[in-house]
């Protein structure tokens, strides 16, 4: 006998951002260490940690912006939980994914910040996962839960910036 199917399929089983972004943040500084900091010159510069330090307070504004429209749309913030609402409003009228935004802005400023190169070098790869792993199975659901609606927002707004 089948087991009875879920009315609404999360888009993941997996909170995948977090767990990327503790993955780049240890493998940059397991990195950075292992090379004993002989790039670390790389990416030092005057304004190095007033900049990075300037991304992340940027990035975790736009987190908490986009947690307020979610809250205010009555849907989940969470990656691997089914959308009840689709929000098209706030950061999501420039970004379909401004939270996963915010998530690789964060890990960028982060190695400027702490002066770790391969943090830096790590986060087109954090980029790539995020949409891989996060990203498409969403937008899947997406597709699946609101249709025409979902495909059209797609059609007006980029999935990145």
């Amino acid at each position: 006998m089948n087991p009875p199917q879920e009315a609404d399929p999360p888009p993941a089983h997996a909170p995948w951002p977090p767990i990327l972004l503790a993955v780049t943040l240890a493998a940059g500084a397991t990195l950075d260490q292992l090379s004993g900091g002989a790039f670390k010159s790389c990416v030092s510069f005057p304004a190095a940690v007033a900049l990075g330090a300037a991304i992340v307070a940027l990035a975790l504004a736009n987190d908490i912006w986009c947690a307020m429209v979610l809250a205010r749309h009555k849907t989940t913030i969470l990656p691997h939980r089914a959308a009840s609402r689709l929000a098209t409003d706030g950061p999501f009228q420039w970004s379909r994914n401004p939270i996963y935004v915010s998530h690789v802005a964060i890990v960028f400023g982060l190695g400027l910040l702490l002066n770790s190169p391969f943090t830096i070098l790590l986060t087109p790869l954090l980029a790539f996962a995020l949409a891989k792993l996060s990203i498409e199975p969403e937008e899947r659901h997406l597709v699946r839960k609101f249709g025409d609606e979902y495909q059209a927002y797609m059609a007006r707004t980029r999935r990145w910036l």
